[in-house]
């Protein structure tokens, strides 16, 4: 049996190791925690940065509508003046000269509003590209610090693990010293208490022989 003052050592050692996991294990926790909200911010950082690409391509097209219908009038504008010019010249509408260019004032004002749309298209295609891109890179992101948040918490249990094996280990350590000790100490004081009761006995017989030095 265990003396009290080992006993005593051995709650103390349990406890702390005890504590001492609880603390590794809410580290643990707190570092998930930690990470998962930072996974939150970056996911929702790039559905941000999508949402603003498309505005952006929407905002564009819009743009080159506009651009397209005022390049219609324009053009509209500049058949009319050389119409205008052409009759005013004497110049039959109707003749080749006139229809020429006609044609080819139409052809322009075509060209230029295709011309509008295409880059509208090209800057809206690049606009959403660039804005998935930036979705993809964040969802990334939220998924490695996800990643690492279980990484912490799975570390934080095995080293919670590792201190509770440590901490029994050690007490069950201390228990076979504390037995073996106690034990130890018995044997020897019943030695002791069997050698000095029969002392008396040897001096008595001593005495008896006539040898004084035992008095």
């Amino acid at each position: 049996m265990c003396d009290p003052i080992t006993i005593g050592v051995m709650v103390v050692t349990a406890v702390s190791g005890g504590m001492k996991a609880y603390g590794q294990y809410k580290e643990g926790v707190a570092q998930k925690k930690y990470y998962e909200g930072v996974a939150d911010q970056q996911t929702e950082q790039g559905r941000l940065l999508y949402k603003r690409g498309e505005k952006q391509s929407e905002l564009g097209q819009d743009s080159a509508k506009y651009k397209g219908i005022q390049q219609k009038t324009e053009a509209a504008q500049v058949a009319a003046s050389q119409r205008a010019a052409m009759v005013a010249n004497g110049i039959d509408l109707s003749s080749v000269t006139s229809q020429d260019l006609a044609s080819d004032t139409f052809s322009r004002a075509s060209m230029d509003e295709m011309a509008i749309r295409y880059n509208a298209d090209i800057n809206s295609w690049n606009t959403m590209e660039d804005a998935k891109y930036k979705k993809w890179a964040q969802d990334v992101n939220a998924s490695n610090s996800r990643a690492t948040g279980r990484n912490a918490l799975a570390s934080a249990k095995n080293k919670a693990t590792n201190t509770l094996i440590m901490t029994a280990a050690s007490v069950a350590m201390g228990g076979v010293s504390g037995a073996a000790s106690s034990t130890s100490t018995q044997g020897t004081a019943g030695w002791l208490n069997g050698y000095t009761s029969a002392a008396p006995s040897n001096t008595v017989n001593m005495k008896s022989l006539g040898y004084t030095a035992f008095t």
